[in-house]
Parts: C-alpha cells; structure tokens; sequence
C-alpha cells in the first residue's frame, strides 16, 4: 500500500505550520501549496486539508483571490478523494456564513449544506470559546472516529459554529453553553471545528483516521 500524499492548502489563512508539522509525524508525504496545482499534478495527491482561522468572509475572499474555491470544487472534490476542513476551513465548507459579513451572509462552498452562525451562550459565558471539550460521536460510527472514546476531549477556539441542514451530516457534537456541531462530513468531505492539531493523542488519531480514508 503506497503512502498517503497529503496536499495543504496555504490560503493565507494562519495555523499552517502546525497542520504541516502534524502530518509529517505520520507516515505520509506533505506537501504545502499556496497556489492550487494543475489537473496533472493534482492527480499525485490521495488527501487534501484545508486550515484556516479568522472570519469566515475574509476566508472565501482568500480562496477566491488565490483560486483555490475553483479547485476545491470543480477538480478535486470531483475525484472522490478525502478533503479535511480544519477550524475555519470547517465552516468554509458551508453553504453560507455570517462572521465578518456586512450585508446578509456571505456564500461559503456549499460542499455540505449548512449555516455558520455566532454560538448562542449565556451571560456568564464568554467567547470565543477557548480550550478542551468532550466531543459526542453521534452513531452510526464515522469512519473519523474509528478507536477513538466517546466524550474523548480535543482543542476548541472558536465564536462560531457550523448548523448543517441535514443532522445526518453533524456526525458529533461538543457542548458550550448549549450543544453545537463539532464534526460534519459527506461523502468524501469532512470538517471538524477543533485543532486536532492541538489535541494530542486523541487529534494524532483522528488524522490517522483520514489518512486511513480511500483514495479513489
């Protein structure tokens, strides 16, 4: 079985550098790309992620200057193959969002259809929300969370959340002041709101278990 060949995409979007480091602990070739490649060199590629912090407006102009919103949806989520959405790059992955927006919500990629909206916390409450969290795997299991324990803790920062339209596709959730998606996934198309870059064994795990993901 050939090595997992793992592209990054580098939007711009801070939080790279430790995304890159995180893979390369695995048994797997990174490569960190700020502009998108070609039809011939993406084929080369098993998995794609894409990082990201900040707003979710500031995050689709980046993906749209740097062409990568093109790439991501009309070549490689035309290949079947797995795509990893990280923190901002989660909610990216939405139908529509409202963080840094000036008039309605801004169009995100619409790869699973949903809305990003600014989590609903108490008083007592503060955001963004900052530090570890249990997070519920909802069943039937994911292949995300293959070996990994229910209510196992990984590392949030964060004032939005992602709200799928389709609950089928919130595969788990955390709890800040009230329950919010923490993990969502379609087909070959994936998005946690944590840094499981951050989270230690238990985020080690978790991108093993993308990098476990077919290729097709």
């Amino acid at each position: 079985m050939s090595r997992p060949s793992v592209l990054v995409i580098d939007s711009g979007l801070g939080n790279i550098g430790s995304v890159v480091a995180a893979f390369q602990r695995h048994d797997c070739i990174v490569k960190r790309l700020q502009n998108p490649p070609t039809h011939e060199a993406t084929d080369t590629y098993s998995h794609a992620v894409l990082p990201g912090v900040g707003a979710f407006a500031a995050g689709m102009d980046a993906l749209k200057a740097s062409g990568w919103e093109d790439w991501i949806k009309q070549m490689w989520c035309q290949t079947e193959r797995p795509l990893l959405g990280i923190c901002l790059g989660m909610q990216l992955l939405a139908s529509e969002g409202l963080e840094g927006a000036t008039n309605g919500a801004v169009m995100g990629l619409d790869l699973i259809p949903g809305r990003v909206e600014r989590l609903s916390v108490a008083s007592d409450l503060v955001l963004p929300h900052v530090g570890w969290n249990a997070l519920d795997w909802r069943s039937p299991v994911s292949p995300l969370s293959q070996g990994l324990p229910q209510s196992g803790d990984m590392y949030f920062v964060h004032s939005y959340a992602f709200q799928p339209s389709d609950q089928a596709h919130g595969l788990a959730t955390s709890d800040y002041g009230g329950s919010f998606t923490a993990v969502v996934g379609r087909g070959h198309c994936y998005g946690v709101q944590f840094h499981p870059e951050k989270s230690q064994r238990l985020g080690r795990h978790l991108l093993e278990n993308f990098l476990a993901l077919p290729s097709c």
